[in-house]
């Protein structure tokens, strides 16, 4: 009996056994699997989670590039890009600003950790009451974690990560330094961020000078920024404002006579038109701008205001002017692009550029990125060579007649020779012949060193053929160059840039106004703006002619008509413009006395309006003595009649003299 009960006894130790080690088995593996759990949910929620920057990290982060464009004034006249105000310090703002925010967004800031779980809680019950999301529990310093650190997409992962690192960012920075950070960096909407940028679009002032209706308008935005746009919603937006009014009343932020006041003062809203030149006038610049910016300003800052020398009634007047004359042409003369750039003569400043006849259909800029040939317009340079050599003066005599040159045979543009004729009329009837000889007597490599000194920036081919402007160039390397003659030999380099600075009116870079290069004697400079002045007075580019105002310049037409050029100057401006087709298509038989000269004489005379008028720096030389001007006058008619009765030898008829051709 003993024996059984032991037996018995025995038998409920090991059944007592095997449970508890069933029980510690149990355990141990549920252990098992709960830290397999934890490091994998661990593993997966951290994964990625990308580091907490410093203080200071957080200004620059997420910062999309940005530039605005001013003119030659300072105003704004172009933005790209998202906009960011200066960044103001919660000393800058008034003190209802932030309450605002922290009165419709986050009431608890200054109690919680960077979550807020009664927060959270309150949400989940209205949320389950509604029957769908009508109320959030995020933190203020958990929106500003999300728009500033982590990607947009909703996972559960990401919003575990907002709340952690959140709490971080509590840690790490003081209550004031988040408020402010968020206060400077919200999406307020219309791609504006932060209290001044959208203080700037919506009430056309600075954050630091709103009422308190304007703050609670500004701090209805971050719900929903296009819902409650302003400018587009006016009566959700006001509803809207109106409740963060009275949610900072009933939280005693502002009392009921400050919100009373508050209402019966509603807002105005910055309806004014937008300064802003459109993208079809300004596209070209603003490439033109934003690459050359890059290059000048070495830090790694993203918001730029850059100061152009733009003149905005020039910029639109250029444009309007190439699209009539394109429009006007287009079919019938075969003609499909233009570009042009204006200089103001004294100073280098870009005052209008179009490289192209639309941005819209063609972002190319042909006044800086197109590498077309001159044709006879390059021919200044080849004279002014032969000026500075000592070859030639502008009344040295030269054979108009046909000629080889090492086996190169260049013709005249009428295909007929008018024989003896000065090196002045030359280049007023713009002769090959002559320019060809003179060219190689002088011999190709100084004409390309000249070009290179004047400022043309291609590589020029030392063949003989530069003569007649076979090398490719680029329209604005012309039109500066060309200033080189109206300042009397002194090389100021064209300039679009004044400054750059960032938004918080730090100086990236100012251009420092250094003393023009003396590059081409002034003698000579003023004898070929003489020759270059005949050409318009009476020469191939007469159609170019302003009045009673001074001008000179230089016709250009290449071969087969694939490019019309002209380049001319008045005491003011040096303007530039080539026609022609982006495929090299001939045009139908369009030279640079035609409609380019027309496109620089219709541009010419509305930007010199009201303009003093001006002389070159070539004036005529000044004879009191009435026997010299009886003498002067004498040789001048026998000239003429000496040309008339040349020309008409060679079967050509007097106004032929003046035709306008290449």
């Amino acid at each position: 009996m003993y024996t059984f009960r032991a037996d018995i006894g025995a038998a409920n130790d090991n059944k007592t056994k095997r449970f508890w080690r069933w029980v510690f088995g149990i355990l141990l593996a549920l252990v098992l699997i709960c830290s397999l759990a934890y490091y994998q949910g661990k593993k997966y929620l951290f994964d990625g989670l990308p580091p907490l920057p410093t203080k200071e990290a957080m200004w620059e982060l997420n910062l999309q590039p940005n530039i605005t464009l001013l003119d030659k004034d300072g105003k704004v006249i172009g933005h790209r890009g998202p906009h960011y105000g200066r960044p103001l310090k919660l000393t800058e703002m008034p003190s209802y600003l932030p309450a605002a925010f922290l009165a419709i967004e986050d009431q608890r800031f200054y109690e919680h950790p960077g979550i807020d779980r009664k927060a959270i809680v309150r949400a989940l019950m209205e949320n389950a009451k509604a029957g769908k999301k009508v109320q959030g529990g995020s933190t203020l310093t958990q929106q500003l974690v999300k728009n500033m650190v982590l990607s947009p997409e909703k996972t559960y992962k990401r919003k575990f990560q907002e709340m952690w690192l959140s709490y971080k960012m509590e840690q790490a920075l003081s209550k004031p330094d988040i408020l402010e950070l968020y206060l400077n960096r919200v999406d307020l909407g219309n791609r504006s961020y932060g209290v001044e940028a959208a203080s700037q679009r919506y009430f056309g002032k600075s954050a630091s000078q709103i009422s308190m209706g304007e703050a609670a308008v500004l701090a209805a935005l971050p719900k929903a920024p296009t819902a409650f746009d302003p400018t587009k919603y006016p009566e959700a937006s006001r509803l809207r404002a109106k409740k963060v009014l009275n949610d900072m009343m009933v939280q005693g932020k502002i009392s009921p006579m400050e919100m009373a006041e508050a209402e019966n003062n509603p807002p105005e809203i910055y309806t004014a038109e937008s300064v802003y030149i459109d993208d079809e006038t300004l596209g070209h610049v603003f490439d033109m701008v934003a690459e050359r910016a890059d290059g000048l300003v070495t830090s790694k800052t993203k918001d730029l205001i850059v100061r152009t020398t733009i003149d905005p009634a020039m910029q639109k007047t250029a444009l309007e002017t190439v699209q009539t004359f394109i429009a006007k042409n287009k079919k019938r003369k075969k003609v499909s692009e233009a570009a042009l750039v204006s200089i103001q003569t004294e100073t280098g400043a870009i005052r209008a550029l179009i490289g192209g006849n639309s941005y819209k259909e063609s972002k190319f800029n042909r006044a800086t990125q197109a590498l077309r040939q001159p044709g006879s317009s390059f021919k200044a340079f080849v004279y002014a060579a032969a000026l500075e050599e000592q070859i030639v003066t502008p009344g040295t005599v030269r054979i108009d007649q046909p000629i080889d040159i090492a086996g190169w045979r260049p013709e005249n543009y009428e295909r007929r020779y008018r024989g003896p004729m000065t090196i002045r009329e030359a280049i007023k009837l713009s002769i090959n012949t002559i320019a060809a000889q003179v060219g190689a007597e002088i011999g190709p490599s100084k004409i390309v060193e000249l070009s290179k000194r004047f400022g043309i920036s291609t590589k020029l081919g030392p063949h003989y053929s530069i003569a007649l402007g076979a090398s490719e160039v680029y329209l604005i390397d012309m039109t500066a160059a060309f200033t080189v003659f109206a300042n009397e030999g002194l090389k100021r380099p064209a300039y679009i840039i004044e400054s750059i600075s960032d938004t918080s009116q730090n100086v990236l870079y100012r251009r420092t106004n250094s003393s023009p290069e003396r590059v081409y004697a002034l003698p000579y400079a003023r004898q070929m703006t003489s020759m270059l002045r005949d050409v318009v007075q009476t020469g191939t580019g007469h159609g170019a002619r302003l009045g009673s105002r001074a001008a000179a310049g230089k016709t250009g037409t290449s071969q087969d008509f694939r490019d019309g050029w002209f380049i001319g100057f008045t005491a003011d401006y040096t303007t530039g413009v080539w026609m022609g087709n982006d495929d090299n298509t001939p045009m139908n038989k369009i030279t640079g006395g035609l409609l380019p000269v027309d496109v620089w004489k219709s541009f010419m005379l509305k930007v010199h309006k009201g303009m003093k008028r001006r002389p070159l720096n070539a004036p005529d030389e000044l004879v009191n003595n009435p026997e010299k001007q009886k003498m002067i006058s004498f040789y001048n008619n026998l000239s003429e009649q000496f040309i008339t009765e040349r020309n008409l030898a060679n079967g050509l008829q007097p106004q032929t003299t003046a035709a306008r051709q290449n």
